[in-house]
């Protein structure tokens, strides 16, 4: 069965048109979550939910209790959801011990399953994608999360500013969990108002983390190896995830790539700044940075993201091996 497309999966869901079993992956956390409200608004009512609802983790669930709940019929409803999250958690074995559900489905019960890292190739996996509706959520574009932010304010009840949007991505970066983490905080903080402003934003996000990325960043982008392995050790230190590491260094090394094509048209000042929509006091530095990567030296720091993206997911070696060999081969471009 092909991937469905989002805007159809909600559709649907709204509509009350459900499938037996989902199959819901990708590497956005906070999609996935938002999902399983989703699933008990659309299949679940207030009488029956605790009849008719479970809810199971990956790395510590009974597989035979998984599907016999599956199988269970509902009570005093027409549906039966059943949840599996961290799906990714699962051993393979445990997988091939739910394919019975997955290949000839209870059709009075709603099976979802939920899983951030999966592997296409592995055969146990590709069953599931045959046979389940799939729906794969990946973390936002650079582009796209200015109205992400305004999405969860607006879920929330709050206004926000354009500068303070822009200020909140900065220091946040494209991560939709830790950004409504911090508009959580910054709800908190405001009491009363109903409107967040680049202030709000600047007292309550740890300006620390933004200094660190900033530097890390900016180090790789002078191609300066020892700076980078430190600034690596201090975002590591300070719990920033290694996907997303890899992650902001490809934010920069794309910006850093619009900076130099455009000097290569001729392209400088605020003219620049516009075209690679970061704010006129910063340009110069990127420029600065730009010059020393030719655009092909770029694209190939690009492809070493991508492939250290790659390994981080599925690699048995440990984490830092990868991000210091990133940086060692970043630099020697």
């Amino acid at each position: 069965m092909a991937i469905v497309d989002h805007q159809k999966f909600y559709k649907d869901l709204e509509d009350k048109k459900f499938k037996p079993v989902y199959f819901l992956f990708g590497d956005e956390p906070y999609l996935l979550n938002q999902c399983v409200n989703r699933f008990k608004y659309a299949v679940l009512d207030e009488n029956s939910t605790d009849f008719n609802y479970s809810l199971y983790y990956g790395g510590d669930a009974d597989i035979t209790q998984v599907k016999d709940t599956v199988e269970t019929l509902p009570v005093f409803a027409p549906n039966r959801l059943v949840i599996l999250k961290n799906a990714h958690d699962l051993k393979d074995s445990a997988l091939q011990e739910l394919e019975s559900l997955i290949t000839n489905p209870v059709d009075s019960t709603v099976f979802v399953m939920l899983a951030e890292k999966i592997d296409k190739r592995k055969k146990v996996i590709k069953n599931i994608l045959d046979n389940a509706t799939c729906v794969e959520f990946k973390k936002p574009y650079e582009n796209q999360v200015p109205q992400w932010i305004s999405y969860i304010c607006k879920n929330v009840n709050l206004k926000i500013t354009t500068d303070a949007i822009h200020r909140l991505h900065r220091l946040v970066g494209n991560n939709l969990t830790e950004l409504e983490n911090q508009i959580f905080k910054i709800q908190d903080y405001i009491g009363d108002k109903t409107q967040i402003d680049i202030t709000d934003v600047n007292t309550v996000v740890s300006v620390s983390r933004e200094e660190s990325v900033f530097d890390f960043t900016k180090a790789l982008g002078q191609k300066d190896r020892v700076k980078a392995l430190e600034q690596l050790v201090n975002l590591m230190d300070q719990g920033q995830n290694e996907i997303a590491i890899v992650s902001l260094v490809a934010r920069h090394m794309r910006l850093l790539l619009t900076v130099r094509a455009g000097m290569d048209q001729g392209y400088g000042g605020a003219k620049l700044a516009g075209l690679a929509n970061v704010p006129s006091y910063y340009i110069e530095s990127y420029c600065d940075q730009a010059r020393i990567w030719p655009v092909k030296k770029i694209e190939e720091a690009l492809i070493v993201l991508h492939e250290t993206d790659k390994a981080l997911k599925s690699s048995p070696l440990s984490s830092h091996i990868w991000l210091e060999n990133l940086v060692l081969k970043s630099c020697s471009l």
